[in-house]
């Protein structure tokens, strides 16, 4: 019987390797410089022309790919009619060149679409896919409004670069920083990597030559520029972006937007939605569930009601080749509504479906209560590390320590609530505050307790006393405003609502308690900070 199976075995295998391998190819695509990109793909069969899928991706192995592999994972969209296209961007797996992230992807994915046309099985129909990064890609000549681009699948990813780096002028440690330190010239084994080096050493400006022994024009362009409304942000200066601006307003393909409640771009992808013009939106969606950037909750959630059932991972949310069908044919799209926007509202466990997402018509304020409270923040001590982020960093949902975990941070337990509140759009706050320095920041966090006694992160942004352009007179009380990311969930009676306040996190660059442009600051100062309760709220806005 043994030999049996052995024969049985063997006889499989040789069947297996008697089928012919799908039309698959790889292939080094040079560009414009001369340096050659690796490209792979697949098509359904020889001599058939087909419409082409397009993926370009740095997140790659510097190893050349499985074809048999990949061609199995291909079948969906092979039996859809679809071939598909993968190529390793720039600087990145066996591609040659050096990645600076955002830097060529302009070029280079262009002259990707002109490859794909010279294609013997090109039909005239170019789709795109990608989240994240992925999407960026994409979205750096979308601008030009190719023709032949007939749809694109492009998610969690915006298009305002400040966005990216920068929340109301404080620099993103733990989202551009230290991805661009892991990607910049990754394949260039020569180049200097001081790991001593950190964002939060002083000044922020010398980081670059400290860390890599170079000028590095991408990151040192956007250190010196934190102000939203600077002209570095509409020029062609390396690192703002200008191109990927108007990407969605120019183009007039349909796209399919996707994104969660805690991912790190969700308000930038929510005001890239409502800023377009309802004509630009027709034929196009967006699609907002739960989750983060990765499409998961923190492992601290797990078996918790911020399980949330109902609630869809964002790359399961729909399938690309649906979308691309939609565009093709016209044929509905299970869950991606053209012209809508379509949300999951959190423990209300339901999807909602609007043009877009408001806030909510009813306001509610909330006092934080009575009394004043102070704290030192001293900017070469450890960071406060809060766990996750409420949509402007990574680390999405997380269950939150106990209020006052650190003597640098205040916290603001309010009252429980007496009514059911289905908040919809930006929470905002707004703090009484002094200090004994020229300018300092302060840190916000708003967290709820559900009936497990356990508090779930919801929103938390940063800003300073000097971040709106006024000066401040050190010891006088300033009002100083927050505005939260879009979010849509649930306050069932008797849930408690907690607010706290630092002067730092983490996950943003140092202040250095100085007026000025933070990122040249060499010697911080320590600052003595407060806040009156009775003259600080949050603010909701909830359904009538």
């Amino acid at each position: 019987m043994k030999n049996v199976f052995v024969c049985l075995v063997l006889a499989s295998l040789s069947v297996l390797a008697a089928e012919p391998l799908p039309d698959t190819f790889e292939e080094m695509v040079p560009m414009p410089d001369g340096t050659k990109l690796y490209t792979y793909g697949i098509r359904p069969a020889p001599g058939v022309k087909c419409p082409i899928v397009i993926q370009r991706n740095p997140y790659v192995k510097e190893q050349p790919v499985d074809r048999a592999a990949f061609a199995n994972s291909q079948r969906g969209n092979l039996a859809r009619g679809y071939a598909y296209l993968i190529q390793h961007c720039r600087g990145c797996g066996m591609s040659e060149g050096d990645w600076v992230a955002y830097e060529s992807e302009r070029t280079d994915g262009l002259t990707l679409l002109d490859w794909v046309r010279k294609l013997p099985w090109y039909n005239g129909e170019i789709f795109l896919e990608g989240g994240s990064y992925l999407s960026s890609v994409h979205w750096a000549y979308l601008d030009t409004n190719p023709p032949d681009v007939k749809g694109a699948c492009l998610a969690i990813q915006e298009v305002d670069r400040y966005n990216l780096i920068y929340r109301n002028g404080f620099f993103k440690i733990g989202l551009h920083g230290n991805w661009f330190v892991d990607g910049y010239k990754k394949k260039n084994h020569a180049l200097q990597r001081d790991k001593s080096v950190t964002f939060a050493d002083f000044p922020l400006c010398d980081f670059p030559r400290r860390y890599w022994g170079e000028a590095v024009p991408a990151l040192d362009n956007v250190i010196a520029h934190p102000r939203a409304d600077d002209p570095f942000w509409r020029s062609r200066a390396p690192g703002s972006g200008v191109d990927y601006r108007r990407a969605l307003l120019d183009s007039t393909m349909p796209i399919l937007l996707q994104t969660g409640f805690y991912d790190i771009y969700t308000e930038g992808i929510c005001d890239m939605w409502r800023e377009t013009p309802s004509a630009r939106r027709a034929n196009c969606a967006l699609l907002v569930d739960a989750y983060d950037h990765g499409g998961n909750l923190a492992k601290d959630m797990k078996g918790t009601r911020g399980e949330f059932p109902g609630g869809a991972r964002w790359n399961e949310g729909v399938a690309p080749v649906d979308w691309f069908d939609y565009c093709r044919t016209g044929r509905p799209c299970a869950k991606a509504l053209p012209g809508r926007m379509r949300y999951y509202a959190l423990w209300e466990n339901r999807w909602v479906v609007e043009e877009s997402l408001q806030d909510g018509a009813r306001r509610i304020d909330l006092p934080l209560g009575t009394g004043e409270r102070t704290w030192t923040y001293d900017p070469k001590r450890s960071l406060p590390e809060f766990p996750g982020s409420g949509g402007i960093c990574f680390g999405g949902m997380r269950i939150q320590p106990q209020p006052g975990f650190r003597d640098d941070v205040v916290s603001f337990i309010l009252p429980p609530q007496t009514e059911q509140l289905d908040v919809r759009g930006r929470m905002r706050a707004s703090l009484a505050v002094t200090s004994d320095c020229e300018d300092t920041c302060f840190y916000v966090r708003v967290s709820v307790r559900k009936d497990d006694g356990k508090w779930y992160l919801l929103r938390d942004d940063i800003t300073s006393l000097c971040a709106d352009g006024s000066d401040y007179t050190p010891g006088t009380e300033k009002r100083i405003a927050f505005r939260f990311a879009d979010h849509a969930f649930r306050l069932e009676k008797g849930d408690c609502l907690r607010v706290d306040v630092a002067s730092a996190c983490r996950q943003f660059a140092p202040h250095g308690n100085v007026k000025g442009l933070q990122a040249t600051v060499r010697e911080p100062k320590v600052a003595h900070n407060a806040i009156r309760a009775e003259g600080s709220m949050l603010t909701l806005f909830v359904l009538p």
